[in-house]
């Protein structure tokens, strides 16, 4: 009985092991054809940006503080700027709680439109 009890509980600790993890996807198409296509996943506080498609050939990110917004200006500097080539995929570690991304097919300064 003793070890039928310590399995369930090893089973259930293992259980409850699951990965936190968020997936966002941006495609803009334009005629029919993909001009940007992405796919960032943040697994555990490990952030990947696989770059499907671009009419660039790259996918340009900005990585922005928490307390910065994608849909306004921020005075807050990028905490990263990344370019990942199509077919490739950029991976960035200990990014903060909070962190948004945005993505184009040029480099950008700022995520917002002028």
């Amino acid at each position: 009985m003793r070890n039928v009890l310590i399995l369930c509980t090893a089973v259930l600790a293992i259980a409850g092991c699951a990965q936190s993890s968020n997936t966002s996807v941006t495609r803009v198409r334009a005629n029919g054809v993909d001009a940007l296509y992405s796919k960032s996943t943040v697994v555990d506080g490990v952030a990947r940006f696989e770059c499907i498609a671009s009419s660039s050939g790259q996918c340009h990110y900005l990585v922005l503080d928490p307390r910065c917004k994608t849909d306004a200006a921020c005075t807050q500097a990028p905490l990263r700027r990344l370019s990942v080539a199509v077919g490739k995929t950029g991976q960035v570690p200990d990014l903060p709680k909070g962190f948004s991304v945005c993505v184009s097919e040029q480099p950008k300064e700022q995520c917002h439109r002028e």
